[in-house]
């Protein structure tokens, strides 16, 4: 897989809305090779779904997650539903929701914390606002800024006196930087 270095990348988001945890990203080209290798990224982290114990998940409009959901998991063990807005000249004038594998109800699917996830993204990182001066163009760039997004907002900020990561029971303390960065990692052999 090669992708261009320089140039316009798109973020691909995964966000777990009952405990607000960011559970990762893939950066790259708004293609299906990306879109691929995000749910690649999503299915090793999280316990595979079965029949039993499905996973939920809703998108926007764009048409390559429904191939990549299905490379990457069993379409009967996901419930997926996607959410669309309907545009005309930068106004919204209509939301279609759908009901793409499984049966998740239509009043169920939404994007709302996703969206408002993304919005707080704009207002901490630059480069992540549309059309913005400071538009990082480097692929790298945009991952290191995510990685580092994803630590403050998974272990530090908290809502109700807990952090994402003391909802997922990940931790049970809120960490602050230097408690991360003095932290001695253990080395996998």
């Amino acid at each position: 897989m090669q992708f261009t270095e320089i140039g316009n990348h798109y973020s691909y988001l995964a966000y777990k809305r009952d405990t607000q945890f960011f559970i990762g990203f893939t950066v790259g080209k708004w293609n299906d090779e990306t879109c691929d290798i995000f749910y690649k990224m999503l299915a090793s982290r999280l316990r595979f779904p079965t029949r039993k114990r499905k996973l939920t998940i809703f998108t926007d409009g764009n048409k390559q997650n429904i191939t990549a959901i299905a490379k990457n998991f069993h379409t009967d063990s996901v419930r997926y539903g996607l959410r669309k807005k309907i545009r005309i000249n930068q106004k919204i004038v209509g939301i279609v929701s759908k009901t793409i594998f499984g049966n998740p109800g239509l009043d169920k699917i939404g994007i709302t914390q996703i969206d408002g996830f993304c919005s707080k993204l704009r207002e901490r990182i630059s480069c992540f606002t549309r059309k913005a001066r400071s538009f990082a163009k480097r692929k790298i760039g945009l991952e290191d800024r995510l990685e580092i997004f994803s630590v403050q907002h998974n272990f530090m900020e908290k809502k109700h006196g807990k952090t994402p990561a003391m909802k997922e029971k990940i931790t049970s303390k809120i960490w602050n930087w230097t408690t991360i960065l003095h932290t001695r990692l253990t080395t996998l052999n």
